[in-house]
């Protein structure tokens, strides 16, 4: 009896995962249809265009700072 019991927990636990997972699925999918739909109905040139990069990209130099140390030895 014991056995039956948690084989049947363990079938619902499987089939209630699948059913989220199927559900998680179609609103994934649901969103990404709506998406597309609303970028479909903007206009093409909404997109600001790219900007060219330097062809070299150079780091600015550090500012260097007097440092003293001292020393003593007793």
């Amino acid at each position: 009896m014991f056995h039956l019991y948690f084989g049947g927990f363990d079938v619902l636990l499987y089939l209630g995962g699948v059913y989220a997972a199927m559900a998680f699925s179609k609103a994934i999918c649901d969103q990404m249809d709506a998406a597309d739909a609303a970028q479909s109905v903007a206009p093409a040139n909404t997109v600001a265009p790219m900007q060219p990069s330097a062809p070299h990209l150079v780091a600015p130099a550090a500012k260097r700072q007097e440092v003293s140390v001292r020393v003593s030895v007793n």
